[in-house]
């Protein structure tokens, strides 16, 4: 049985929490209340801890043995963040005062796609998956701050560019998790068939695709939303 790196573990779990406090310090700025500071606060990290145990407890990989792929969960979340966006005015507000700058900036924090290359170099995850999820991630880290700062300095070409940018970087998190499904152990798995994505749903790597990508996705559908409603 493959086993997830020790020393990756405390970089991989450190990483995750970096992008938990950005979100809520940007949502809680935004915000400008108290009350809404501390439920945004008890939202993420009560849905990071949640992820973190079931994982550490096998919870993902066990759920994987049965019809329903354990990837789906992923889709849990990106439903309620929808769900709520458009039916809390009070959520609106909070999402469209958020700077475009700091919603695509903090994605920089997608470059934590290279351990999946670091994984696929050690023997430990495919390169079906690791190479477009791996190469896609650092590419959308890299170009983050990039457009944030063409937004900052409101440049005329700047909100095409981070529609264009926002919707790459949706379809490249689409590729990774269609890529993830067909290359894990599940009853539909049809890549990868000799070399399986056991770690992807493993203590602690389960925080990507549980975690971090649905909330990607959903930093991407805020940007969108505060991008096409300037039109």
């Amino acid at each position: 049985m493959q086993e997830f790196p020790p020393e990756l573990i405390t970089p991989m779990i450190s990483g995750t929490i970096t992008v938990l406090i950005l979100v809520w310090a940007m949502f809680s700025l935004s915000s400008k209340r108290i009350l809404y500071s501390i439920v945004i606060g008890f939202v993420l990290s009560a849905w990071f801890m949640t992820v973190l145990l079931s994982s550490q407890g096998g919870f993902f990989l066990k759920l994987s043995l049965h019809p329903l792929p354990n990837i789906g969960l992923l889709f849990v979340p990106i439903i309620v963040g929808i769900n709520i966006l458009t039916r809390s005015i009070n959520v609106q507000k909070i999402v469209e005062n958020i700077s475009q700058s700091w919603l695509i900036g903090v994605q920089i924090t997608r470059v934590m796609g290279v351990a999946f290359l670091m994984l696929y170099a050690r023997g430990l995850m495919p390169a079906e998956f690791a190479f477009p999820a791996g190469i896609g991630d650092i590419v959308i880290g890299i170009t983050a701050p990039l457009v944030a700062l063409v937004l900052f300095f409101k440049l005329s070409f700047g909100r095409k560019l981070a529609i264009a940018w926002n919707i790459v970087g949706f379809s490249e998190l689409i590729v990774a998790i269609i890529t993830g499904f067909l290359t894990s152990p599940t009853p539909y798995q049809v890549l990868a068939l000799n070399n399986p994505n056991n770690l992807l749903f493993d203590f602690p790597m389960a925080l990507v695709p549980v975690f971090a990508v649905p909330l990607a996705l959903l930093l991407h559908i805020f940007s969108l939303h505060g991008l096409l409603k300037k039109n």
